[in-house]
């Protein structure tokens, strides 16, 4: 009996050897493929019998067995692949797939655009993210496809100016001002590009003329083509959107500033009664002391700065990719809009997950179920856009392991030749 259990011995041995071979050289097999993670057989003992004498109570082995194949999910490090859909995760987290068979979890963020706006992995299973809402920018919470429809970034009609000007103190009266002259009947005037709720452009002209020492009046007007309000007069060339005072200190400050809310008619079926808050820079005291004033010095009239916050629409030029999985549109007008947010997803262990192959992983009742949510929130790591994460498998430990179960199937192999020549002698013995 015990010569030919050791013979079981021997080939239980040989079983977990052979084994152990297999997860390595699938280990080696796999060096490159991205997110892959290493796996290492872990081994136990059999128990052929327990044995009762005088000696005590003994045990007698039967070998071995592999008693579990896990995997090492440490972080792998990382390539730089300079393509934009190319993600990694730094730190916990998987990315959310969603494929014809069900959902997936996987480390591997080679993702691309399908001919539908999909983001996809390279089996065409759609990643997974949260929509954005367009009034807030910020992310919905709502699970789903990620979908870039998105090709045109819609306007923003103006609502703020801000303008800053020098406004020569020796200028001479010449008012007051006249649409049919308004060049003729103002010291000094300029146009600032303003937009519509269509995104179409309006040339809207401002004249200062002076009124008496440290006191100005200001007329925004448009030409008559661009606003659906007629002229006052049929021979006035501009027609008066709104106007206004401004008011000096005797240092050239400014004091005061009225009108400064205008409403615009522009035409072009934009939207009517077009507000814009006009703002002169600091008033009173501050203003000695703050930048983009508007004054009234010994010197010529000039615009030291004016900016507006309305745009065009504007077509879209690329989308990147923020540690935090916000995709983000990049628009030909200067714009860029968030259109979606990348998900992740962590288990309680996440060695429960079972491998389908092609890097994806299922979540089973061992893992636990998957808690989603954002990059950056909670224990959920963080998004490096154009990279991936390379495969965890360390080469020299992998040689060094095989190796070791080399030897350890060649010993098993000189058992069970051992025990075959203690069994050709016993059977010699009948002879």
């Amino acid at each position: 009996m015990g010569i030919s259990n050791a013979l079981f011995t021997g080939v239980s041995g040989l079983d977990t050897s052979g084994t152990a071979i297999s997860v390595i050289g699938d280990n080696i097999a796999n060096v490159n493929t991205p997110a892959f993670k290493a796996r290492r057989a872990e081994f136990g003992d059999l128990l052929a019998q327990s044995l009762t004498g005088s000696g005590g109570f003994s045990q007698l082995g039967s070998g071995s067995s592999v008693t579990r194949v896990r995997a090492n999910f440490g972080q792998g490090t990382f390539e730089s692949t300079g393509r934009g859909t190319d993600l990694a995760i730094e730190g916990r987290g998987f990315f959310v797939v969603q494929g014809t068979q069900g959902r997936y979890f996987t480390r591997n963020g080679i993702f691309n655009f399908d001919n539908s706006g999909y983001l996809v992995n390279t089996q065409g299973q759609r990643v997974q993210g949260f929509g954005i809402d367009p009034a807030t920018r910020t992310s919905t919470g709502v699970l789903g496809d990620i979908q870039i429809q998105t090709a045109v970034s819609p306007p923003g009609p103006t609502a703020n100016a801000q303008i800053s000007v020098n406004l020569d103190a020796n200028a001479t009266a010449v008012g007051p001002f006249d649409p049919a002259d308004p060049s003729g009947t103002s010291n000094f005037n300029f146009p600032m590009t303003t937009y519509d709720s269509l995104g179409n452009t309006h040339s809207v002209n401002f004249y200062f003329s002076q009124s008496s020492g440290g006191n100005w009046d200001w007329v925004a007007a448009v030409d008559p083509a661009d606003t659906s309000t007629p002229p006052a007069n049929p021979g006035d060339s501009v027609v008066v959107q709104g106007s206004g005072t401004l008011s000096f200190d005797s240092q050239g400050f400014l004091q005061s500033a009225t009108g400064t809310n205008l409403t615009f008619q522009f035409s072009g079926g934009a939207s009517a009664s077009q507000s814009v808050q006009l703002d002169f820079g600091p008033i009173g005291a501050n203003a000695s002391a703050s930048s983009g004033r508007t004054t009234q010095f010994s010197s010529p009239s000039a615009v030291a700065s004016f900016t507006q916050d309305g745009f065009a629409s504007g077509q879209i030029q690329n989308i990147v990719v923020d540690g935090e999985g916000f995709l983000t549109g990049q628009f030909s007008n200067g714009e860029t809009v968030p259109l979606a947010q990348v998900a992740l997803a962590s288990f309680a262990n996440t060695e429960g997950l079972v491998s389908t192959g092609n890097s994806n992983l299922l979540e089973t009742r061992v893992s636990g179920q998957a808690l989603i949510g954002a990059p950056q929130t909670g224990t959920f790591g963080t998004i490096r856009p154009s990279s991936i994460e390379q495969s965890n498998v360390d080469l020299a430990n992998e040689f060094v392991k095989l190796i070791i179960n080399q030897r350890a199937f060649q010993a098993n192999t000189r058992t069970i030749s051992t025990t075959n020549d203690l069994l050709a002698n016993l059977l010699s013995l009948g002879q």
